[in-house]
């Protein structure tokens, strides 16, 4: 039997780490959660849902209450393009898929930006946030920002969101028996 965190009934915690490994931001450490999608990952709906493995990334203090967050941008059809998502020091990062960055209209991701920042701004402790990118792409380092999801070197950080990525093959994808 798993002793994995259940953070959500909406969710199943695929992976979870507890406390820090390894020496990168202020603690930082992750969790990998799944959910049932009915939108593919630029927002577009399905006739047969996917599975959607994004990843939280937590700080030294591992604050839950990204957890109702989190169930409100899903409630909000807004989670299918997430890969990576924390909070640190109030403020929420949010890592989209390029694939729906760079497919999305300029009005389309301000308006989604917008939608995240209501979701950050009405919760009880209300936060900023930011809406970064992430690109699996070989070679692809200019077309990753991941703002300040962690505090530490870009390169480092996007390293090591990319082996999080290989690891767990995060986003949406067909569900497989």
């Amino acid at each position: 039997m798993s002793n994995t965190t259940v953070y959500s009934t909406l969710f199943a915690t695929i992976h979870d780490e507890q406390k820090p490994i390894g020496n990168i931001g202020r603690g930082s450490h992750y969790s990998v959660l799944r959910a049932v999608e009915w939108l593919d990952v630029t927002r577009v709906p399905l006739k047969i849902p996917q599975i959607h493995d994004f990843a939280i990334i937590w700080d030294e203090d591992h604050d839950n209450r990204v957890m109702e967050v989190i169930e409100q941008i899903y409630i909000a059809g807004l989670l299918s393009p997430i890969q990576f998502i924390g909070e640190r020091k109030g403020f929420l990062s949010v890592v989209v898929a390029a694939r729906f960055y760079f497919h999305a209209s300029e009005a389309e991701l301000n308006s989604y930006a917008k939608a995240i920042e209501n979701i950050a701004q009405s919760s009880d402790d209300p936060w900023g946030s930011e809406v970064g990118c992430f690109d699996r792409s070989p070679g692809s380092l200019h077309q990753c920002f991941n703002i300040g999801i962690i505090q530490d070197e870009e390169a480092k950080v996007i390293n090591y969101l990319k082996t999080i990525d290989n690891l767990w093959n995060l986003g949406t994808k067909e569900y497989k028996f």
